[in-house]
């Protein structure tokens, strides 16, 4: 078919070349001449790699030798018009007798656009049919599968292959075949078949899955020719299990209605009775077949008079459920009625109380006599129920209380306890049944404390829950304050009025001794984080005022039986009994929150925050010594990890702790003794896979240790403030060793070095990086210092400054495993970064990549900042990345981190591997001889 062209919106290229033997193009044959710049004069391969849009220069290169080999050709590229429109095209060329060309530049832009509309259309088909939970086939007129869509792997097993070219009705059920050969007569002959048919297909198992299925006719839509049918199926397995169900559960409920000791029945809006179940049918005299479809006042006599008999009506009428007891006057007995509304009308449950009448009226008569023996007791008398709520008290109380019982009588118990809350007396909720001699503390009306001696006695219901506590109780205030003077002189802090180191321990050690039964003894060291700042920059006294806030916080966020105390400066102690982990991390986290608050000392609002380490005693005996000492090692362990955490004691942090003192000491001389090494990990240009730098990685051998890691090293340098020395090293051997390497190999390689955020804070940082630079005369655009993201906001207005003196001397900067940390644009915008590097948890969450990591990378790029990714591992992850446009990489793929020999060889290697075989770019346009 020919297709005119008489205008277009896009011009068409078209023209016919020749060249000499020295291959110089002579005057062209052009349409659109004005389009193409001039290739009269020119050599051939020189015209081409101007108007190419990519790789023109290795283009050039690779027609050279085609030409010099005096070879037909043919090249497809995209070149770029005068007007700025990209155009492809296809070149030809083919040699003459006398040594030069001759060839066409001929317009393939409307192909190579409907072709790549097509394959997409395609693709997009095939995905939305791929995807799809139904079973998608088409067959041909023969009744053989021709496609089909990849489900039926999911769903039968069969692969494509496996049923291409197959009569599709080898696979249904043979009880079905007669049913689904009539449903595809039918759609061939050009029926509309609306509903779907139930089939049964095989799977690879030979077991049959339940189907329905919807079956069409396809035709060509030029022609209107049958081309055979699509069908879609659905696995209805799950519908007909369901509907099963239904009917079986209708049947229970028909069961259930009988068995219950209820009587029931359901009645229309035309009072007809749909359902009524013998009990029913029996209180009222009738039979229940007869009964079912009559009037319910016709069957039940005296029904429609009564007061039943009006809740019926009323609940019809409004629409509204109810629930009553009343007298049945035509039976003569208690009944307890529930009526359920609905659309369909009326269900009614009903049994006879007349029982449970007289012996409520028993029970009244009972309770008369036991109030008037309780209103003459001296004693105070109070009853609690379930709810913790106070029922009843007598005048005894009232008189120990200062309420009246109109103050007291539904209100919570824990209203008049100090505090709120109790123990075991008076609290309901305690497990013992009978207590003698408990004591609490009940809030006078006039405001002073009353210290109460309580008998008490909880009454439980069959599931063991409290019913109500039943407590008689005896004012003991002075003796109580005769006892807690004494008490206080001997076992209090004078500071904040906590107990003491000794009081805590005898506590702790009749926890361990009687505190079976009741929970784990549990012991919670607490250390204040930043209380040393406090007591240098605003004095002792300020300190002590804080120290007394914390006392009292702890107290009030504790529960009644737990204990504080204060052992001394800014320790403090709790001692609780917890049942598990769980418990005493939920105390834990509670003690931490309430820490975590503002203080205010003096009118200035401080933070201090805390460190927790928790031992708990367990089922085998541990002695109040060793619980304090566990709790002490967990709290080290805790501060080690940061403020506001917990740990609790293991046994591996003995010998964490002696290690930890061992390498402490260690690490002071390893400088000194050179044990310090540098490994270097290069870094890859993604696109040629040239070294273009190398990562500076700290490692320690020990002669005695080994070689230890730096998650375990690195961090005690930093609490212990060697950091610093240790970092200055790194930065001078690191930009020697480079300054070595780029000499010794003529290279221009960049190493990054790992800055601390201690470093950052360092007044002295920009010296020492100026020191390094000129000790070693590494070019200062050859030195990258990487910082991360938690050290870089920790005082932003800080680290801007820090950065533009350190930007001044030429140096790059990186932001290390970004993503994990703030990842906030607006610092990305203050901050002068020139890379970022990616986190390896992008590449371990997904090694082939994806759309976030796409968009990252561009938006990276946008801030122009280049990106390097971390922890490549696979090819698929470095295509993945390439393909996003990430810059640079390193990883276990391109080499693991070296020594400096090693480094060496590796780019010695790198560099005779280059010469023998140069890398091409994989964009370059493809040119086949």
């Amino acid at each position: 078919m020919i297709r005119e062209r008489s205008t277009c919106r896009e011009p068409l290229l078209h023209l016919a070349w020749s060249s000499n033997a020295d291959g110089v193009c002579a005057a062209p044959l052009a349409w659109c001449p004005e389009l193409l710049p001039d290739m009269e004069s020119k050599p051939l391969a020189d015209w081409l790699a101007a108007v190419a849009v990519t790789d023109g220069a290795a283009l050039a290169r690779e027609l050279a030798g085609v030409l010099a080999r005096h070879q037909p050709f043919e090249c497809a590229l995209e070149i770029a018009c005068i007007d700025g429109r990209h155009r492809h095209v296809l070149v030809t060329g083919l040699p003459r007798q006398d040594g030069g060309y001759a060839g066409a530049l001929v317009d393939m832009t409307d192909r190579h656009n409907a072709l790549e509309d097509a394959t997409r259309s395609a693709a997009t088909l095939r995905l939305m049919v791929d995807n799809a939970t139904d079973l998608v086939g088409y067959c041909g007129l023969d009744g053989r599968y021709i496609d089909i869509s990849s489900s039926f792997t999911r769903s039968l097993g069969w692969e494509r292959e496996q049923l291409i070219g197959q009569p599709a009705i080898d696979f249904v059920h043979p009880d079905d075949h007669a049913h689904a050969n009539d449903d595809m007569r039918r759609i061939l002959a050009g029926e509309t078949r609306p509903d779907a048919i139930e089939l049964r297909k095989r799977d690879t198992r030979g077991q049959y899955l339940a189907l329905a299925s919807k079956t069409r006719m396809v035709t060509d839509p030029a022609s209107g020719e049958c081309l055979g049918a699509v069908f879609v199926s659905r696995d209805i397995a799950r519908e007909k299990e369901m509907l099963q169900s239904l009917e079986r559960m209708a049947e229970q409920n028909r069961t259930l209605l009988e068995s219950i000791n209820d009587g029931f029945f359901s009645v229309n809006p035309a009072w007809e009775i749909v359902y009524a179940n013998n009990r029913a049918a029996a209180f009222v005299g009738v039979d229940r077949d007869t009964a079912i479809g009559k009037v319910v006042w016709d069957v039940a006599a005296g029904l429609a008079d009564s007061v039943v008999g009006e809740q019926l009506r009323r609940a019809m009428e409004r629409r509204e459920s109810a629930s009553f007891e009343a007298f049945y006057e035509p039976v003569g007995v208690w009944v307890s009625e529930r009526i359920y509304a609905h659309e369909e009308g009326l269900s009614v449950f009903f049994h006879d109380i007349s029982e449970r009448v007289a012996a409520e009226q028993q029970i009244r008569d009972s309770e008369r006599r036991f109030r008037e023996t309780i209103r003459i007791t001296p004693a105070g008398y109070m009853l609690v129920n379930g709810a913790g709520i106070v029922e009843d008290i007598n005048p005894a109380l009232c008189q120990l209380s200062g309420y009246s019982r109109d103050e007291l009588v539904g209100n919570p118990v824990a209203a008049i306890l100090v505090g709120g809350a109790a123990s075991a007396a008076l609290n309901v909720c305690h497990t013992g049944q009978h207590d003698h001699a408990l004591e609490t503390v009940l809030r006078h009306r006039q405001g002073h404390r009353v210290v109460a001696l309580v008998n008490q006695t909880i009454e439980l219901d069959a599931q063991g829950h409290a019913r109500s506590l039943t407590a008689f109780i005896t004012d003991i205030t002075e003796r109580k304050h005769a006892e807690a003077r004494l008490e206080i002189l001997a076992t209090r802090d004078t500071l904040t009025g906590l107990p003491n180191r000794t009081w805590i321990n005898r506590r702790v050690s009749d926890m361990l001794d009687n505190g079976r039964g009741c929970g784990d003894t549990t012991l919670f060291f607490i250390d204040l984080n930043r209380f040393k700042e406090v007591n240098d920059s605003m004095g002792h006294a300020t300190g002590d005022r804080l120290l007394q806030q914390v006392g009292k916080r702890l107290q009030s966020c504790m529960r009644p039986g737990d204990a504080v105390a204060r052992l001394g400066g800014d320790e403090f102690v709790v001692a609780a009994n917890c049942t598990g982990r769980e418990a005493a991390a939920a105390i834990a986290r509670r003690l931490l929150a309430t820490m975590d608050l503002p203080f205010d000392a003096d009118g200035m609002e401080m933070r201090v925050g805390a460190s927790i380490g928790i031992s708990q005693a367990g089922a085998g005996f541990t002695s109040t010594e060793e619980l304090f000492q566990k709790a002490d090692t967990a709290m080290y362990k805790a501060k080690a990890l940061g403020d506001g955490s917990f740990q609790f004691f293991e046994p591996v942090m003995c010998l964490e702790a002696k290690r930890r003192l061992q390498l402490e000491a260690a690490l002071h001389r390893a400088l000194e003794h050179r044990q310090f090494a540098l490994h270097y990990q290069p870094r890859v240009d993604l696109r040629s896979l040239r070294t273009l730098g190398v990562e500076a990685l700290l490692r320690w051998q020990h002669p005695e240790f080994g070689s230890i890691p730096p998650l375990e090293f690195i961090p005690l340098a930093e609490e212990r403030g060697q950091i610093g020395n240790i970092g200055r090293w790194v930065l001078g051997a690191a930009c020697r060793d480079v300054k070595h390497i780029n000499d010794r190999y003529g290279l221009a390689l960049h190493v990054s070095v790992n800055v601390s955020a201690r470093q950052l804070r360092s007044p002295d940082l920009i010296g020492q990086v100026h020191t390094a630079l000129a000790d070693s005369g590494l070019p200062a655009g050859s030195l990258e210092l990487e910082l991360t993201e938690s050290a870089l906001i920790e005082d932003l207005d800080q680290s801007v400054q820090v950065l533009r003196g350190l930007k001044a001397l030429g140096v790059r900067l990186s932001i290390d495993d970004f993503g994990t940390g703030y990842s906030s644009l607006s610092y990305l915008k203050r901050l002068p970064i020139d890379v970022l590097k990616l986190d390896r948890s992008f590449l371990a969450e997904n090694p082939a990549g994806d759309d976030f990591l796409r968009s990252l990378i561009g938006m990276a790029h946008v801030l122009k900042l280049s990106v390097v990714a971390e922890g490549i591992e696979h090819r698929a992850a470095m295509e993945a990345l390439r393909d996003a446009s990430c810059d640079e990489g390193q990883g276990y793929l391109f080499a693991r981190p070296m020594p400096l020999d090693a480094l060496e060889a590796f780019l010695a290697q790198e560099d005779g591997a280059r010469a023998c075989q140069p890398e091409l770019s994989h964009e370059k346009p493809q040119i086949t001889n």
